[in-house]
């Protein structure tokens, strides 16, 4: 009974690639380039630099602002990341369901919006602000 309740306690998690559990992470070129992870909203991309060393090292120290090509999100509390192109919350650029990324580097291209799919090129280079909403009705990665 115990373990029944342990799991029925449980949060959701769902791992995205090269994105540690509960973390949003974003990534300066493809999902092995120089990371910045979030583990709560920012509204501001601008004091950020791509600080973590990832697999390949590019990008390394470059600043986040107008520079997210990748994105991951690992979410063990079940929320989607948004991603804007202002500070000021306005300018929606996408969105990533738990466990899901964008990966520029990809070559696959699937029908519509689906998880590992390249960002569309008129949306790379653009993120400054991330919001982390529950579930909601948005069509997200």
């Amino acid at each position: 009974m115990a373990a029944t309740f342990a799991l029925l306690g449980a949060s959701p998690s769902a791992a995205g690639p090269n994105c540690d559990d509960g973390y949003h992470c974003v990534f300066y070129l493809d999902v092995n380039s120089a990371r910045q992870s979030f583990f709560n909203s920012d509204p501001d991309f601008s004091n950020d630099t791509f600080d973590e060393f990832n697999v390949s090292g590019n990008g390394l120290n470059r600043s986040v602002n107008n520079n997210v090509y990748s994105a991951s999100n690992s979410s063990t509390g079940n929320y989607e990341s948004h991603y804007w192109d202002n500070t000021n919350a306005t300018g929606f650029l996408f969105c990533l369901n738990p466990g899901h990324y964008v990966n520029s580097a990809s070559t696959v291209d699937q029908p519509g919006r689906q998880s590992g799919d390249p960002l569309p090129s008129g949306l790379r280079d653009r993120a400054s602000r991330l919001t982390l909403p529950g579930r909601t009705s948005t069509d997200c990665f």
